[in-house]
């Protein structure tokens, strides 16, 4: 099997999988994707001792499922990493050696792990969802701004770069254009600072 047909058959199943599961774009979180664990039987653990660059890890042995993940991981890339590890529990179980995955060794597993990133980001915002979305912003040439004004209309719990590598990979940016861009500091001077960060900062 080519690459592109292995990656074609993971956007298959993440729809399968989110029309099992009843999954709703703008309504699919953390709350939801613990649901799915518990439906297919996988344990979560927090777990502090993994390395920085691992953000997660799924585990299998003898019908015994979990994934471990790194504890205070913000909201977006949680959410991402946990759909990513059900790619492995779906498809790689007989890859798996001693018993547990780790996940970001792209030297030895590139396309195992290329897959559960397309697996994930289809699971949690489809590439037809995000068509129609960007078509509203009528946007012909992306700049910066254009990328924020995305974010804040975005129905889906996706991150500054779930969206540029999507924008990158469907041409609509070019690679590395934005990789200096300070996203968040950019959508402050943009639109101020939300509400809940005036309030931490005047508790200091």
């Amino acid at each position: 099997m080519d690459r592109n047909t292995y990656y074609e058959e993971l956007k298959d199943l993440a729809r399968s999988k989110r029309a099992i599961y009843g999954v709703k774009t703008e309504a699919f979180g953390l709350r939801e994707v613990r649901s799915i664990y518990k439906a297919e039987g996988i344990r979560l653990d927090t777990w502090p001792e993994l390395p920085k660059r691992v953000k997660a890890m799924y585990m299998c042995d003898d019908n015994d499922f979990s994934v471990a993940i790194q504890p205070k991981l913000p909201e977006e890339p949680c959410l991402f990493a946990l759909v990513h590890e059900l790619k492995h529990h779906y498809c790689d179980q007989d890859l798996i050696n001693d018993g547990f995955f780790a996940c970001g060794d792209y030297n030895v597993n590139e396309l195992v792990e290329i897959g559960a990133e397309v697996f994930a980001a289809e699971f949690i915002y489809p590439e037809a969802e995000f068509a129609v979305d960007i078509l509203r912003l009528k946007v012909m040439s992306w700049q910066k701004e254009d990328v924020v004004r995305l974010k804040r209309e975005c129905k889906a719990k996706v991150s500054y770069m779930f969206l540029v590598k999507r924008l990158t990979r469907l041409g609509l940016v070019q690679k590395g254009q934005f990789e200096k861009v300070q996203f968040k500091k950019l959508e402050e001077e943009m639109f101020g600072v939300p509400l809940y960060r005036r309030h931490t900062a005047g508790r200091r």
